[in-house]
């Protein structure tokens, strides 16, 4: 569980840091917070002040196409994480490798918006399965439309695994050049 720090706090520790003798590894056994974080921090305040440091308190929601171009920017150019997150004011650079690891493994698929919690339960109570067999008898055409529905169902899956394919070969072409 990630802890959250307040803004008087950050801003104590980029000043010890900026104003005085206390390194990174001196101030991470003094306020026991991980030197990579207090490092995040100065970063953050060097380049927009004391509203890089607010920046992270407050939880952005971006777009499936805002990522897709952040990843493929980032490959272009051949950034870093941290660089990148730079370039597209995202205040915590590790995001953009969670994105990387997503589509490596999904694809494009990997980079949706995902609802979180858990869903909200109906009021409505649910008949049992043998009442909705006998309510829900399907006719012929049903029957066929339900068989056509699922064939391509079935085409639609294969489609897009041989999309995912044919995405991950043209990623691992493109890191070999």
């Amino acid at each position: 569980m990630s802890k959250r720090y307040s803004i008087e706090l950050k801003i104590k520790i980029v000043n010890e840091y900026l104003t005085g003798d206390d390194g990174f590894n001196l101030l991470e056994g003094k306020y026991n917070i991980e030197r990579s974080l207090i490092r995040t921090w100065v970063e953050q305040f060097k380049d927009k002040g004391v509203q890089g440091l607010t920046a992270g308190m407050t939880k952005s929601i971006y777009s499936k196409s805002f990522k897709l171009t952040v990843l493929q920017h980032r490959l272009d150019h051949q950034l870093s994480y941290r660089e990148t997150a730079k370039i597209f004011n995202i205040p915590n650079f590790s995001l953009i490798a969670q994105w990387q690891s997503k589509y490596n493994q999904y694809g494009i698929l990997g980079l949706e918006n995902k609802p979180k919690g858990r869903p909200s339960k109906s009021m409505k109570k649910q008949p049992s399965k043998q009442k909705r067999n006998k309510s829900e008898t399907l006719n012929e055409t049903e029957r066929e439309e339900l068989e056509r529905l699922r064939v391509e169902n079935r085409k639609l899956e294969v489609a897009i695994a041989l999309e995912k394919k044919l995405q991950s070969l043209a990623r691992d072409k493109r890191t070999k050049k």
